[in-house]
């Protein structure tokens, strides 16, 4: 699931804050931040953006009049430093509303309410469930190996390791991998909601065959296997497999 999203507030360190925040979660897109709402039209009209960070208090128009003005409107989530909006901003169904200055905590948490939400005509769409990661992993894939099309169960596999342009699939009880031409983007894409997370450029894991982690590296049940935690990933997956679990 990719949500493509878009910021729009007038504070130049305010954009550059929330599009850091944004480069942390795998999930986001960020398809384009503007200084100005007016700025931001052509995006939205013509792009297919699911959610919009958007400031209040900006000089050219209120954001919340703003919002109510378009005629397709994506989820939003309002970014201001004045609290008093705050009744205003979920009367119009608000996904949350951010007072500056903004943790990435506090973030994670109310983009994890997108991740929650059901489809609908203005959310996000997707043909997984909008969940966050599952305990279990049930289902299977379909993997492209040489001549023939294999079966796999999610519950067998292990993690995902890109390979140039293949992806290397681990069995738990497989020494060998299954080799198959596909890119890592899809399988963390695809498999988010199945109880999969990407940990590093390279891996994919299963979090159910997470047996530890230590030192900024995960170990996995049933191999002896270490991986280490990207430091582009590390945010994203400490806020949401091991704070959201203690």
């Amino acid at each position: 699931m990719t949500i493509n999203c878009i910021i729009i507030d007038d504070e130049s360190l305010a954009l550059d804050i929330l599009e850091d925040y944004i480069s942390k979660i795998p999930m986001l897109s960020l398809r384009g931040k503007f200084d100005s709402a007016i700025k931001a039209m052509d995006t939205i009209m013509r792009e297919k953006i699911d959610l919009i960070f958007l400031d209040i208090n900006m000089p050219d128009i209120n954001g919340i009049k703003f919002y109510e003005s378009l005629p397709i409107k994506p989820k939003v989530i309002f970014t201001t430093a004045y609290s008093e909006y705050a009744v205003k901003g979920f009367e119009i169904n608000a996904v949350d509303y951010l007072l500056k200055p903004i943790s990435f905590d506090r973030f994670f948490r109310a983009v994890s309410k997108i991740l929650n939400i059901s489809n609908s005509p203005t959310s996000i769409s997707s043909s997984a469930e909008q969940e966050i990661p599952v305990k279990e992993n049930h289902g299977f894939i379909f993997a492209k190996v040489e001549h023939s099309t294999v079966k796999i169960n999610l519950r067998d596999i292990s993690y995902f390791e890109g390979y140039k342009d293949y992806v290397k699939i681990h069995l738990i009880h497989e020494s060998q991998p299954i080799l198959t031409l596909n890119s890592i983007k899809h399988y963390e894409m695809s498999l988010f909601s199945k109880g999969f997370i990407r940990i590093h450029k390279s891996y994919v894991v299963s979090i159910d065959q997470i047996a530890n982690i230590s030192r900024n590296k995960v170990k996995l049940y049933h191999k002896e296997v270490y991986i280490s935690i990207g430091e582009s990933y590390k945010d994203f997956f400490y806020e949401l497999v091991v704070k959201k679990n203690l």
